[in-house]
């Protein structure tokens, strides 16, 4: 027990002198961070030197002397801390993706104003792509150019592509954001929003780029807005029909829809299905975060306003 008391004080030591280094000569720490890491080093170091100083704390939550009673409590707040500092690393990471999905959107809206004019049609449709060169031509050429005497318009996000998603999208004479990097379908979503709110547009529809969801459907999705008798119109495969690439992901479909319902009190037949329309005035009051949920967490919040 001598030595690992020893063993312990000298890891605290080190720790404290290493997070002053940190922080005072690389300056790579800012000081909430100096003061968690400087205060748990000085407390593994003083709890090595003077095992009997934190006595009269662990007593008071009734982790007494003797019997290992006090070892016990020092593994439980432990424990406690590390959480604690799990949440706040997860809190931090968490804050940098947010800044750096941010960055990437706005970047690729910058380079896209420069080489695209605003538009002025009613209806946006937003194609987020990733690695679709050989199916985004047939999608793009699927789209009506109006729909019920609206005009719409295409604008597919390319979502840091390795092919050459972008150069056929261009060769086609069709609007194209570009991220430089893959960030998510959900924050490929959010540029197409943001742009087509940008433009004025009235409904923003969305479909997917691999071919599995039908433009010339487009209609019975806008329909219903346009006459005044919803604000979202949802596809849906099950009450359709769609080809299953999978009978887990059908399975799983299935339940998620089951579970969503109940959860909603609403009945949901298709939680995953990427292909709706929405007023761009009610899409716009939605706070959306999701990078790989988006579809259910559009619906969910939808659902909940």
């Amino acid at each position: 027990m001598q030595t690992l008391r020893i063993i312990g004080a000298i890891i605290g030591l080190a720790s404290f002198f290493l997070v002053f280094f940190m922080r005072f000569r690389l300056r790579r720490l800012r000081n909430l961070d100096w003061l968690i890491g400087s205060a748990l080093s000085l407390g593994l170091f003083l709890l090595g030197l003077y095992p009997d100083i934190f006595n009269a704390f662990l007593g008071f939550f009734s982790f007494r002397k003797g019997g290992g009673e006090r070892l016990i409590g020092l593994l439980v707040f432990s424990n406690l801390v590390s959480y604690l500092l799990i949440y706040v690393a997860l809190s931090r990471t968490n804050h940098f993706e947010r800044l750096l999905d941010r960055l990437v959107r706005e970047l690729a809206k910058k380079e896209f104003r420069q080489l695209h004019d605003p538009s002025d049609a009613p209806i946006y449709v937003i194609i987020p792509a990733y690695n679709e060169a050989r199916n985004i031509k047939t999608v793009l050429e699927r789209i009506p150019s109006e729909v019920f005497g609206a005009r719409t318009k295409s604008l597919v996000v390319i979502d840091g592509a390795t092919d050459n998603t972008e150069q056929v999208v261009r060769q086609l004479n069709q609007a194209a954001v570009s991220y430089t990097i893959n960030r998510g379908g959900g924050s490929a979503l959010k540029a197409g929003y943001e742009i087509a709110f940008e433009a004025g547009a009235e409904i923003v529809v969305t479909l997917d780029a691999d071919g599995q969801h039908s433009p010339e459907e487009i209609p019975k999705l806008v329909k219903p807005i346009l006459e005044g008798e919803a604000d979202l119109v949802n596809g849906s495969r099950v009450l359709g029909h769609y080809e299953k690439d999978s009978q887990i992901r059908a399975a799983g479909v299935v339940f998620f829809n089951w579970l969503v319902s109940l959860l909603t009190m609403t009945r949901i037949t298709d939680c995953s299905n990427a292909f709706r329309a929405i007023r761009a005035s009610e899409l716009a009051k939605l706070d959306l975060r999701q990078s790989q949920y988006h579809t259910s967490e559009l619906l969910l919040m939808s659902l909940n306003n």
